[in-house]
């Protein structure tokens, strides 16, 4: 089988329409730069307490059902890195900033017996609060992956971000229907003052509008986030990236 260009990977996400086409994207973008092993992950904000979470997995499953029963995510590296961070990394690179830390070195330990030896992570932050991320894995030591991981790495950037935007697409209408949320500019308005600690009285004479409209606004504003109270209101708006401390 003839392995696509990176121009018609990008094209099959631009028109990806299910799960499976976007699995197979990120399986020939593995094949086009020789790696093994993709895995795709997204930490959606519909809730502070409990964000929604989206996996495309191309890695081996007996490894999944282990990371995910010792829960490894809160000591991953890849992970850690790519919710701080907008540049790309290599494994090479954070297991030498690990190497002093026993349960890291356990952890890529084992995870090498599943074939992901080597790697490199992506990740992407949208502006409503979302993070994602793409690792490539290779079962090559660090040393002799080092060439493709340098040669894929600005490529997997931009193909990690039409990625994220396929995915949102994907799933906007079944999964993510809270992420196509718009807020007016009076809502945002008086559920930030609202985040102050500002009543709603206190509200009305900032805004220069009567303690009714605020009581109207933070309404409809709540019915658009599906919840029932301005707290909860407030909460959902911060998580998703709908009002934040510079917005004015």
């Amino acid at each position: 089988m003839a392995v696509k260009t990176y121009h018609d990977i990008i094209d099959a996400l631009s028109c990806a329409a299910t799960v499976e086409d976007i699995h197979e994207a990120c399986s020939e973008f593995c094949r086009l730069y020789d790696f093994d092993n993709f895995i795709y992950g997204a930490r959606i904000p519909t809730s502070l307490s409990k964000p929604y979470f989206i996996y495309i997995s191309g890695y081996p499953k007996a490894w999944r059902e282990i990371y995910n029963s010792e829960g490894y995510q809160r000591i991953d590296p890849t992970v850690i890195h790519c919710a701080t961070h907008i540049t790309p990394v290599t494994w090479e690179r954070l297991f030498r900033q690990s190497r002093e830390d026993r349960r890291i070195r356990e952890f890529f330990g084992e995870a090498s017996q599943f074939g992901l030896v080597s790697g490199v992570s992506f990740p992407v932050h949208s502006g409503r609060g979302e993070s994602a991320m793409l690792s490539l894995s290779s079962a090559e030591a660090r040393q002799r992956a080092a060439r493709k991981i340098q040669e894929a790495t600005p490529f997997g950037q931009m193909f990690t971000a039409y990625l994220h935007e396929a995915v949102r697409r994907v799933f906007s209408q079944e999964i993510l229907p809270l992420t196509n949320v718009r807020l007016t500019e009076r809502e945002k308005q008086c559920l930030l003052w609202c985040a102050e600690g500002k009543t709603t009285w206190e509200t009305a004479r900032i805004l220069g509008i009567s303690e009714r409209t605020v009581l109207y606004h933070i309404r409809n504003a709540s019915e658009k986030l599906n919840v029932t109270n301005r707290s909860h209101a407030i909460a959902r708006a911060i998580a998703m990236g709908l009002i934040t401390p510079e917005y004015s």
